[in-house]
């Protein structure tokens, strides 16, 4: 599933962003996994700094359209979207 997420981040041209691919987590939509006997497995994790809102609509969009047609709910991708104030030298002229 990460391949396709970073698949999808490059068809979108989306540059920035990085990959944590052994996280524990727990939610309302599939089972946890926390890497314990229990709840073996891992999550991966995907932050995105994306500024052109017309990129972040077009991957909400996308994600939803997979998100449709996963087989179960563990075949789906969460997705989080907030507006983000970039800081790098660069933008603020220095």
């Amino acid at each position: 599933m990460l391949e396709t997420v970073t698949s999808l981040l490059d068809e979108e041209e989306i540059t920035d962003y990085q990959v944590m691919e052994q996280v524990t987590a727990k939610s309302n939509y599939s089972l946890p996994r926390l890497n314990t006997a229990v709840w073996p497995g891992y999550n991966s994790s995907v932050f995105i700094q994306e500024s052109d809102k017309n990129k972040v609509s077009s991957l909400i969009e996308t994600i939803n359209r997979m998100n449709r047609s996963a087989f179960n709910n563990g075949e789906r991708i969460a997705l989080f979207s907030w507006d983000i104030l970039a800081c790098t030298e660069s933008e603020n002229g220095k």
